[in-house]
Protein backbone atom coordinates (compact mmCIF):
# COMPACT_ATOMS: atom_id res chain seq x y z
CA UNK A 1 0.00 0.00 0.00
CA UNK A 2 1.32 3.37 -1.02
CA UNK A 3 -0.45 6.43 -0.73
CA UNK A 4 -0.45 9.44 -2.79
CA UNK A 5 2.43 11.75 -1.59
CA UNK A 6 0.10 14.50 -1.54
CA UNK A 7 -2.34 13.16 0.89
CA UNK A 8 0.49 11.90 2.84
CA UNK A 9 2.30 15.13 3.16
CA UNK A 10 -1.08 16.70 5.09
CA UNK A 11 0.01 14.58 7.41
CA UNK A 12 0.79 16.83 10.75
CA UNK A 13 1.77 16.14 14.27
CA UNK A 14 2.85 19.21 16.37
CA UNK A 15 3.75 17.35 19.75
CA UNK A 16 6.53 15.98 17.06
CA UNK A 17 7.78 19.18 16.05
CA UNK A 18 7.49 21.14 18.37
CA UNK A 19 9.26 18.54 20.73
CA UNK A 20 12.46 18.45 18.55
CA UNK A 21 12.38 22.19 18.35
CA UNK A 22 13.03 21.82 22.20
CA UNK A 23 15.71 19.26 21.92
CA UNK A 24 17.26 20.57 19.44
CA UNK A 25 16.62 24.35 19.54
CA UNK A 26 15.81 25.14 15.71
CA UNK A 27 13.24 27.36 14.59
CA UNK A 28 9.98 26.14 13.43
CA UNK A 29 9.79 26.05 10.10
CA UNK A 30 12.86 24.15 10.22
CA UNK A 31 11.58 21.46 12.40
CA UNK A 32 7.86 21.27 9.87
CA UNK A 33 9.88 20.84 7.08
CA UNK A 34 12.19 18.15 8.67
CA UNK A 35 8.74 16.17 9.65
CA UNK A 36 7.75 16.80 5.74
CA UNK A 37 11.48 15.29 5.08
CA UNK A 38 10.48 12.38 7.00
CA UNK A 39 7.33 11.36 5.21
CA UNK A 40 9.19 12.09 2.22
CA UNK A 41 11.49 9.64 3.01
CA UNK A 42 9.02 6.83 4.46
CA UNK A 43 7.09 7.45 1.53
CA UNK A 44 10.11 7.03 -1.34
CA UNK A 45 11.81 4.15 0.76
CA UNK A 46 7.96 2.18 0.69
CA UNK A 47 8.17 3.00 -2.83
CA UNK A 48 11.86 1.97 -4.09
CA UNK A 49 10.67 -1.56 -1.65
CA UNK A 50 7.46 -1.77 -3.81
CA UNK A 51 9.60 -0.94 -7.18
CA UNK A 52 12.05 -3.43 -6.71
CA UNK A 53 9.76 -6.11 -6.15
CA UNK A 54 7.75 -5.46 -9.12
CA UNK A 55 10.91 -4.78 -11.37
CA UNK A 56 13.29 -6.90 -9.85
CA UNK A 57 15.29 -7.10 -12.92
CA UNK A 58 15.49 -3.50 -13.37
CA UNK A 59 19.17 -2.32 -13.05
CA UNK A 60 18.14 1.12 -11.39
CA UNK A 61 16.17 0.09 -8.76
CA UNK A 62 19.23 -2.15 -7.67
CA UNK A 63 20.47 0.03 -4.84
CA UNK A 64 20.11 0.05 -1.05
CA UNK A 65 17.58 3.06 -0.08
CA UNK A 66 19.23 3.33 3.59
CA UNK A 67 19.66 6.63 5.45
CA UNK A 68 22.76 9.06 4.19
CA UNK A 69 24.88 10.83 6.66
CA UNK A 70 24.08 13.84 5.17
CA UNK A 71 20.52 13.12 5.72
CA UNK A 72 20.95 12.86 10.12
CA UNK A 73 18.72 15.59 10.50
CA UNK A 74 15.85 13.71 9.29
CA UNK A 75 16.85 11.10 10.53
CA UNK A 76 16.65 12.21 14.42
CA UNK A 77 13.15 13.97 13.34
CA UNK A 78 12.12 10.17 12.43
CA UNK A 79 13.39 8.97 15.61
CA UNK A 80 11.57 11.80 17.32
CA UNK A 81 7.96 10.50 15.94
CA UNK A 82 9.09 6.91 16.72
CA UNK A 83 8.61 8.17 20.31
CA UNK A 84 5.21 9.02 19.83
CA UNK A 85 4.82 5.07 19.79
CA UNK A 86 1.03 5.08 19.44
CA UNK A 87 0.44 7.75 17.24
CA UNK A 88 3.48 6.62 15.06
CA UNK A 89 2.18 2.71 14.46
CA UNK A 90 -0.85 4.67 14.20
CA UNK A 91 0.39 6.32 11.23
CA UNK A 92 2.74 4.14 9.69
CA UNK A 93 -0.95 1.69 9.46
CA UNK A 94 -3.40 4.29 8.03
CA UNK A 95 -0.83 5.22 5.58
CA UNK A 96 1.47 2.09 4.41
CA UNK A 97 -0.89 -1.00 5.82
CA UNK A 98 2.46 -1.64 8.32
CA UNK A 99 4.59 -0.74 10.84
CA UNK A 100 7.62 0.83 8.88
CA UNK A 101 10.62 -0.17 11.10
CA UNK A 102 13.77 2.04 11.74
CA UNK A 103 16.91 0.47 10.45
CA UNK A 104 19.77 2.08 12.60
CA UNK A 105 22.15 1.70 9.40
CA UNK A 106 23.25 4.10 7.91
CA UNK A 107 24.71 4.34 4.25
CA UNK A 108 28.19 4.87 4.91
CA UNK A 109 28.74 2.21 7.99
CA UNK A 110 27.77 -0.53 4.76
CA UNK A 111 30.59 -3.03 3.56
CA UNK A 112 30.08 -1.50 0.31
CA UNK A 113 33.56 -0.93 -1.64
CA UNK A 114 34.10 3.07 -2.88
CA UNK A 115 33.26 1.76 -6.33
CA UNK A 116 29.71 0.21 -5.09
CA UNK A 117 28.95 3.12 -3.02
CA UNK A 118 29.44 5.54 -5.37
CA UNK A 119 26.85 3.94 -7.94
CA UNK A 120 24.32 2.84 -4.93
CA UNK A 121 24.81 6.60 -4.66
CA UNK A 122 24.39 7.99 -8.09
CA UNK A 123 21.18 5.52 -8.45
CA UNK A 124 19.67 6.49 -5.02
CA UNK A 125 20.01 10.42 -5.73
CA UNK A 126 18.27 9.45 -9.13
CA UNK A 127 15.26 7.56 -7.46
CA UNK A 128 14.93 10.68 -5.36
CA UNK A 129 14.97 13.25 -8.22
CA UNK A 130 12.82 11.48 -10.05
CA UNK A 131 10.42 10.57 -7.69
CA UNK A 132 11.00 13.95 -5.33
CA UNK A 133 12.40 16.04 -7.29
CA UNK A 134 15.70 18.39 -7.42
CA UNK A 135 14.94 20.48 -4.55
CA UNK A 136 14.60 17.81 -2.19
CA UNK A 137 17.59 16.00 -3.50
CA UNK A 138 19.58 19.54 -2.68
CA UNK A 139 17.82 19.72 0.94
CA UNK A 140 18.54 15.92 1.74
CA UNK A 141 22.30 16.22 0.27
CA UNK A 142 23.41 19.66 -0.14
CA UNK A 143 26.79 20.51 -1.66
CA UNK A 144 27.62 16.86 -0.90
CA UNK A 145 26.25 15.59 -4.62
CA UNK A 146 28.72 13.93 -6.37
CA UNK A 147 29.75 15.76 -9.50
CA UNK A 148 29.71 12.33 -11.66
CA UNK A 149 25.61 12.78 -10.51
CA UNK A 150 23.70 14.32 -13.10
CA UNK A 151 20.55 15.76 -11.56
Amino acid sequence: MLPDLSILLNYKHEKVVKSFIRTHGIQENTATELFEDVLRYLWIAKKHNLDKKQYPAEEAYQFQFVMHEEMREIDNMWHNFILYTHDYTEFCHTYFGEYLHHVPDIAETTTQSATEFSADLAKYLSYVYDNLGETTVHRWFGMHIPQSVNI
